[in-house]
């Protein structure tokens, strides 16, 4: 680990015998060993005693901040608490099916958060519980983005950090105001390969699942460079794999054109959706009013609305589900520049492509889809507290085959504007 870093601060601590490069290489060779604590303790003590690697001990030390939750302060035990309340405009549109959507509203979103870190040896600990929730504002209007008045997710999370390694598991209980419970689980684990000054580069995994959808699981390869100021960034690149749910409709309208009641010229008399018995209708009226009155349209139209009021509460449309499952290339681009006054700007680019590779059926596994995700935000932190301005796009286009362009829409896009404030103790 920084091997050639440390031939050459050996080098000229023999020929200069500087006292920052004496401590600097102290620093290295405890890390070398495992020592997390006198590493970070060494790096420090270099660091206020000045000298020419002054920038790098800064970039080193930054990192083994940000492993202990952003803060300075090495004691073995410390606790975190984070909060973020926000409210996002949102406006939702689907193009390219029979129907286009148009849709606008708004959602407050809050979540508490609390963390306790712990070291044992070389690796640190991090066992947080977690609490978000979502309330939709005028959601009457956007039903087919969400028809839920609010959600809220409790949720477990532990965290490990070592030199090389980083682990996070968790647990979310999602809760829906329709009396929905869809727990979800995931994990991420990351291991350094190589490093180059503030750079870090190594490999990534992760995998999600929750009960109603969707799964996902991923292997990238990773990119990181820190600091406490200038340019930051992260970046994925790899390969993903995704499942959930899409419901069959070719096969219930199959079923339909088979089970179809057809006219004189044997076409098909759409039956897609239920009706009602239009014999047993007239038979009430006339048992309760007489033929002669069912004539009357005032008199035989409520028979007919109390039947479709009737139908509407009894009959039910379904259609089966399947687990459909897509695989594809993806990218993940964090970039973030911190400028000495507090203020940054933050810009993420998540993009996959995905093929369906086992669907309902083989007309099913002609579909494709691309999806992406990017977004800009402002952040003014000057200590504690940190206000944020942003916004956001995602966006989902699918390639259908002819059968199903008439039930799928090709295009989603969702854009939300966000403003809120965070706060980190």
């Amino acid at each position: 680990m920084r091997s050639l870093t440390l031939f050459l601060v050996l080098l000229a601590s023999a020929l200069f015998a500087q006292t920052q490069q004496d401590i600097y290489r102290q620093a290295l060779e405890a890390e070398e060993a495992g020592d997390v604590s006198k590493s970070i303790e060494l790096f420090e003590k270099a660091r206020d005693a000045g000298g020419e690697y002054t920038e790098e001990i800064n970039e080193i030390l930054a990192e083994y901040y940000e492993a202990l939750g952003g803060d300075a302060d090495t004691s073995e035990v410390s606790f975190r608490f984070l909060g973020n309340l926000g409210f996002y405009g949102l406006h939702y549109a689907e193009y390219g099916s029979t129907k286009d959507v148009s849709e606008n509203g708004g959602d407050l979103f809050a979540s508490v958060s609390g963390y306790l870190d712990f070291s044992t040896g070389n690796w640190i600990h991090s066992i947080g519980v977690a609490f978000v929730s979502d309330w939709f504002v005028t959601n009457e209007d956007m039903p087919v983005l969400d028809t839920n008045d609010w959600t809220m997710a409790p949720g477990l999370e532990y965290s490990l950090v070592g030199l090389r390694l980083l682990l996070d598991i968790g647990v979310d209980f999602n809760i829906t105001s329709e009396g929905d419970f869809n727990p979800a689980g995931y994990g991420w684990v990351e291991f350094d390969i190589a490093r180059y000054s503030s750079q870090r580069f190594g490999v990534a995994g992760s995998i999600y699942y929750r009960k109603d959808g969707p799964a996902t699981a991923g292997l990238f390869g990773s990119w990181h460079r820190s600091g406490n100021q200038g340019l930051n960034g992260s970046a994925y690149l790899g390969a993903k794999y995704e499942a959930d749910y899409l419901l069959d409709i070719l096969d219930y309208v199959g079923s339909s054109q088979e089970d179809c009641e057809r006219d004189a010229w044997g076409n098909c008399i759409d039956q897609t959706f239920p009706t009602i018995n239009f014999e047993e209708v007239v038979a009430k009226c006339v048992a309760e009013n007489g033929d002669s009155l069912c004539w009357d349209p005032n008199v035989f139209q409520p028979y007919i609305d109390a039947a479709y009021a009737e139908l509407d509460q009894t009959e039910d449309l379904s259609f089966d589900r399947y687990w459909s499952r897509w695989i594809g290339p993806s990218f993940q681009l964090r970039l973030s520049y911190v400028f000495k006054t507090k203020i940054s700007v933050e810009t993420k680019f998540d993009l996959f492509y995905a093929f369906l590779v086992d669907g309902a059926s083989a007309e099913y596994e002609k579909m494709g889809k691309f999806s992406g995700k990017w977004g800009l935000v402002f952040n003014w932190n000057p200590n504690w507290l940190t206000l944020y301005l942003g916004a956001e796009q995602t966006y989902l286009r699918y390639v259908l085959p002819n059968s199903l362009k008439d039930y799928f829409p090709e295009t989603c896009l969702l854009t939300s504007l966000k403003a809120g404030v965070k706060v980190e103790f």
